[in-house]
C-alpha cells in the first residue's frame, strides 16, 4: 500500500510540473505578442504595405534593369495634385518628397486636376522629365473616366504618371478598375493603389471610412507615393 501511495504522489508531482511549464509558455508567448509592434490588439493598428502596380515586362528577374538607375525620381521634378487626403498628408509627403510641388484642396475631382495640370504647363512648371502624381479618384463625377484619359493624354515623352486609386465609396470602383488596368497599356503609368493599401489598415481611417485619421495614416499615404515613384518609368 505504501509503495502505491508513493507512486501516486510522484505522478501527481510530474503533472504539476507539466502544468506549470505550460502556463509559463503561454505567458511568454502572450507577452511577445503584446510587445510586438505588429500586434493589432488594444487599439494598435497594423500598418499595411503600400500596394503599387506597374508594367514589369517579360524579362527574367536577373536580367531586369535597376529601375532606380534608369529613372531616379529624385533627379526629376515631382508634381502632386490631390484632394483632401493629399492636403491632410502634406507634411508627411514633404518629409519624404521634400522638393515636390503639391497642390491639394478639399473636394477636388479629376476634371479640376486636368485644369491644374494645364495651368502648370502654361506656367512652365511641367518640365519634360517631370514625375506627375494625380490623387483624384475619391470625388467621382460623371466625367471622371473621361477626365482620367485626358490626364493621360497630357503626358509628354520623358514624363511619368502616377495615378492613385480612391477608397471608401462604391462609385469609385469603376474608376479604380480603369486605373489598375492602365499599366498594361501604358508603360509610363504607375498605380499607387490607396484602395488596397488602406484596406489592410482600416483603423487608420476616420468614421466615414474615407478620410485619414492621424499621422500614421498620413505617413502610409506618403510612403505609397514614394513606393510608386521608386518604380516609375518615363514615357518613351
Amino acid at each position: 500500500m505504501g509503495k502505491s501511495r508513493a507512486t501516486g504522489n510522484s505522478t501527481g508531482f510530474i503533472w504539476l510540473i507539466v502544468a506549470v511549464f505550460a502556463v509559463a509558455v503561454i505567458v511568454c508567448v502572450g507577452a511577445q505578442l503584446f510587445l510586438s509592434p505588429d500586434f493589432a490588439g488594444f487599439g494598435k493598428p497594423v500598418l499595411g504595405e503600400p500596394v503599387v502596380t506597374y508594367l514589369k515586362g517579360e524579362v527574367r528577374e536577373e536580367d531586369a534593369p535597376d529601375t532606380k538607375s534608369v529613372y531616379n525620381w529624385r533627379d526629376h521634378p515631382v508634381l502632386i495634385v490631390g484632394d483632401s487626403l493629399t492636403q491632410g498628408a502634406r507634411k508627411e509627403i514633404a518629409k519624404v518628397v521634400p522638393d515636390a510641388t503639391i497642390d491639394a484642396k478639399v473636394s477636388r475631382n479629376m476634371a479640376t486636376g486636368v485644369q491644374i495640370l494645364a495651368d502648370w504647363d502654361d506656367a512652365g512648371l511641367v518640365l519634360d522629365d517631370a514625375a506627375i502624381v494625380v490623387c483624384l479618384a475619391n470625388n467621382i463625377t460623371d466625367t471622371t473616366l473621361k477626365d482620367t484619359q485626358r490626364v493621360i493624354d497630357m503626358i509628354r515623352p520623358g514624363q511619368s504618371l502616377i495615378l492613385m486609386t480612391g477608397h471608401g465609396r462604391s462609385n469609385m470602383n469603376p474608376v479604380n478598375e480603369l486605373i489598375r488596368s492602365l499599366p498594361k497599356e501604358y508603360s509610363y503609368i504607375t498605380v499607387a493603389d490607396w484602395d488596397l493599401t488602406i484596406a489592410q489598415s482600416p483603423a487608420l481611417l476616420g468614421d466615414d471610412g474615407i478620410h485619414i485619421n492621424g499621422s500614421k495614416g498620413n505617413a502610409l499615404y506618403a510612403d505609397l507615393i514614394v513606393s510608386a515613384l521608386e518604380v516609375a518609368k518615363p514615357k518613351p
